[in-house]
């Protein structure tokens, strides 16, 4: 009969949960996040828009006019807003004269003093950028055309270990997320790059074809203080 006893523990002890729990969810309007929580949300609807003909527009239209995306980005999401604020925070914190008590933490400091040390970095130039370059092979932009061997480069092999060594995806992504039927699984997921890309630039209002004028304007940068150096 110790099944019997067990089943009227676990009953007499559910109504406790429940009610705590139901209790709990009485109070959730009153905590600061609920309601900094709704005023994001509320902030980000659209109430012009007719939900049953445009739920997407109804629901972040708002976000999405008062939110442009910045020329060096590809997205903006809310995870970015939180990120610039993050890191807006990590700066004053790093720039500061206070001496932690955690050695980490004035480790941390140093590293980055040392990495914004503009006299240093324009003294030592892009060199550990193009030695990293050419860590990867020959490049036709940094070491002209006559150094490229057609027959030697092996694409598939630059993009493994492009991949292996900077976790960055050029044709492909491949990643890992629940699956939206099951929640219970995860699925390694396969994405074309250019797809991705059109996406982003769909979310922008951009109709025009996909070129190198319609690229980010960081990567314009990135080329043009690469052949500075050259």
């Amino acid at each position: 009969m110790w099944w019997l006893v067990l089943a009227v523990r676990l009953c007499l002890c559910d109504p406790l949960i429940t009610s705590k729990h139901e209790d709990d969810l009485k109070n959730v309007d009153n905590t600061t996040g609920y309601n900094i929580a709704s005023v994001l949300l509320r902030e980000a609807i659209n109430t012009s828009a007719d939900p049953c003909e445009d739920f997407f527009e109804f629901s972040c239209g708002n976000w999405i006019a008062t939110h442009p995306i910045p020329s060096h980005e590809t997205e903006y999401t809310q995870s970015t807003n939180v990120s610039y604020k993050v890191h807006d925070k990590m700066r004053e914190i790093f720039e500061s004269k206070e001496v932690f008590g955690s050695k980490s933490m004035n480790a941390l400091k140093a590293m980055y003093n040392r990495c914004m040390d503009k006299v240093e970095l324009n003294r030592v130039g892009a060199k550990a950028l193009l030695d990293s370059i050419r860590g990867y092979g020959v490049w036709p932009i940094l070491d002209g055309d006559d150094k490229w061997n057609k027959e030697s480069y092996d694409l598939t092999a630059l993009l493994i270990q492009v991949f292996e060594i900077r976790c960055v995806d050029v044709f492909i992504k491949i990643s890992v997320s629940p699956d939206e039927r099951n929640v219970s699984r995860r699925l390694i997921q396969w994405v074309s790059m250019t797809v991705t890309r059109l996406r982003r630039r769909k979310a922008r209002g951009a109709t025009a074809p996909l070129t190198l004028e319609s690229s980010p304007q960081w990567l314009v940068w990135v080329f043009l203080i690469v052949v500075h150096h050259i």
